[in-house]
């Protein structure tokens, strides 16, 4: 689940320490349960960690971690980190301020302005998050408040 790229069975079970037959064996499972998406890479077959599934987790650790008012309190020192940038630097978009990167400008605050407009993609998406976590929030306690009914 800690991979930034696709691997393949092989890559995975010298990583865990574990035979490449043990690995294909869990890592099937792992796709099985929507934890994992595969890619074929030529004749290979490379692991990732499903993107929906991660988001969603995402989302749940911000609900089990913080109350809606500590979400909207974070969600709101993001706008106003964001607000500043715009104003700063007077742009609209991390790209934006990226492209002022080539003005005639000290290397020290090129290095700043690349900084900031990385940080400014990461709170966006951040605030994406918080936002639905804000919108299921309720959704969320309720469901785990409600007792499992059975089937029989």
């Amino acid at each position: 689940m800690t991979v930034r790229e696709p691997k393949n069975a092989g890559e995975i079970a010298d990583a865990a320490g574990v035979a490449r037959n043990t690995a294909e064996k869990y890592l099937g499972q792992l796709v099985e349960a929507d934890k994992l998406a595969t890619i074929q890479r030529g004749r290979e077959t490379c692991y990732y960690p499903d993107p929906v599934t991660q988001y969603f987790d995402q989302i749940r650790d911000l609900v089990d971690e913080q109350g809606k008012d500590e979400l909207t309190a974070e969600l709101g020192a993001i706008r106003d980190d964001i607000d500043e940038w715009k104003d700063t630097y007077d742009v609209e978009s991390p790209d934006e301020l990226r492209a002022t990167v080539g003005d005639d400008i000290p290397a020290a605050e090129r290095r700043q302005r690349r900084h900031d407009a990385e940080d400014w993609e990461y709170y966006e998406h951040q605030a994406t998050l918080i936002k639905q976590a804000i919108q299921l929030y309720d959704t969320i306690e309720a469901t785990r408040e409600s007792p499992l009914t059975s089937a029989d």
